[in-house]
């Protein structure tokens, strides 16, 4: 499951939208801006290595599945 792939996954609506829950969640862990993180999940940007190592563990999803370094998603 790549980071996109777990955004995507997450419900549409709430009193507050899972997916924007988790942006401010995972904004807030990394010292990020929202933008930045909307970025990564687009595939626009990617995090560095310990922010992506930090994702990993929070999210207990393997770094190399989230971000796949050749760029092909892996499902």
């Amino acid at each position: 499951m790549t980071f996109k792939d777990y955004y995507d996954a997450l419900p549409k609506r709430a009193p507050m939208a899972p997916k924007r829950m988790f942006v401010l969640k995972i904004a807030k862990l990394c010292k990020r801006s929202e933008r930045t993180v909307y970025m990564w999940i687009m595939g626009i940007q990617k995090p560095d290595a310990l922010v992506r190592s930090v994702i990993a563990k929070e999210l207990n999803i393997p770094e190399e599945e989230l971000f796949p370094l050749d760029g092909h998603e892996t499902h």
